[in-house]
């Protein structure tokens, strides 16, 4: 039953640590792959100072920056982008939209692309008519569907107010509902054409791989120490809010059910291992008439339960392993959690660094209840041992 327990107590720390960190895995590049990037580079007054007007914090001659970024080892591309806000409107209703504009072939180089629930992306050479994609939110609130027109207002970099037809051409789902209900996206021309201004607000590097991060963050900051306007390079995890409080409140979980396992095995060990001392009391009792020393009584118990822990943490990694597998093959989705509106698939990730922190942590935890039956059986007295019933 120890073993059994010792088992069920490792294998159920791999499934669920396995878990989050299949889902902070997939979270964290979801949250790169859905446009954030692996880093962004903004000008140095876009964190001194809130904007007076449109873009004033802004990237002045960014195609320069751009081309210097791109020289760099590891880096696949850059993407310009502009956020804005304004009025939208279709004639009898108005409403409020976030914009993003982007250079469309740049998004899709880096692997960018808006999840399309109807529709198309937009044209990276467009024809002269301004191309937009809304949020399926917005466009429900806003009666439109594609291929119907909008009108855009905005305020420019001067501070005079403009506006620019658009058609819809596709309806996102970002995941998150509340974006749904204001995301707006038109090409970088036709938002630099409405503000009035050649800036962008930041650009958005893409690099090979996630690991490669902090390399290239280091590589590329004596190179930007070098522009005409001071620049801040910012690594994806320094804009990643959202995934550092689910990060923190998974590993929040997985300390409390760690620490759940270790006190059930250490309270159910601690019985089982003075139950055994009890029925051993005779045969310790004549161990010490022969001259054994006490301090091999106390090994011979704390040994014993290593070794229980031992074998019970490769039955629950063995055991784990197996689960997670047949998991991964199941095809099980969970529901999205708050936020999200598309379920998750079930998946559990093999780590051996799990593996070991799991298995440690049972072993400790069995060494550590052996404790006090050991010391109680190496002070039994020889005489009152021997005629225990």
């Amino acid at each position: 039953m120890t073993l059994v327990m010792v088992g069920g107590g490792v294998a159920g720390l791999l499934l669920s640590g396995g878990f989050f960190a299949f889902m902070m895995d997939g979270l964290r590049e979801h949250t790169i792959q859905e446009g954030l990037g692996h880093l962004q580079i903004f000008s140095a007054e876009h964190f001194k100072r809130d904007e007076t007007r449109v873009l004033d914090t802004g990237i002045d001659h960014w195609q320069q920056v751009a081309a210097t970024v791109s020289s760099a080892k590891h880096v696949k591309g850059v993407a310009p982008r502009i956020d804005f806000y304004g009025m939208l409107s279709n004639g009898s209703k108005s409403s409020v939209f976030m914009g993003s504009a982007v250079e469309p072939i740049a998004e899709q180089s880096l692997g960018f692309r808006p999840r399309i629930d109807s529709g198309r992306d937009l044209d990276g050479k467009p024809n002269g008519e301004v191309e937009a994609l809304i949020g399926s939110g917005l466009a429900r609130s806003m009666s439109v569907k594609v291929g119907d027109g909008l009108t855009l207002l905005a305020v420019t970099s001067d501070g005079a107010l403009n506006g620019v037809d658009v058609q819809i051409v596709g309806i996102v789902k970002t995941g998150y509902a509340e974006m749904d209900e204001r995301y707006l996206r038109v090409s970088l021309a036709s938002a630099q054409r409405l503000l009035q201004s050649d800036r962008v607000t930041n650009l958005v590097v893409g690099l090979d791989s996630t690991s490669n991060t902090d390399g290239v963050a280091a590589a590329l900051a004596p190179r930007l120490s070098g522009s005409k306007q001071e620049m801040v390079l910012k690594k994806w995890i320094d804009l990643a809010g959202y995934y550092k409080q689910v990060r923190t409140m998974f590993s929040g979980i997985f300390l409390f059910l760690g620490i759940i396992v270790f006190f059930m095995v250490l309270m159910s060990s601690i019985n089982t291992l003075l139950m055994a001392m009890f029925e051993r009391t005779r045969e310790i009792g004549t161990m010490l008439a022969m001259g054994t020393p006490r301090l091999w009584i106390v090994a011979l118990f704390m040994v014993e339960a290593t070794l229980t822990g031992v074998m019970g943490a490769v039955a629950g990694v063995m055991g784990g392993n197996v689960l997670g597998f047949l998991l991964n093959k199941s095809g099980v989705h969970v529901p999205p959690p708050p936020g999200l509106t598309v379920d998750i698939p079930f998946r559990v990730l093999h780590l051996p660094s799990l593996m070991i922190g799991s298995s440690l942590i049972v072993i400790v935890s069995l060494a550590l209840a052996s404790i006090l039956p050991a010391f109680r059986a190496s002070r039994l007295q020889i005489a009152e041992a021997l005629t225990h019933v």
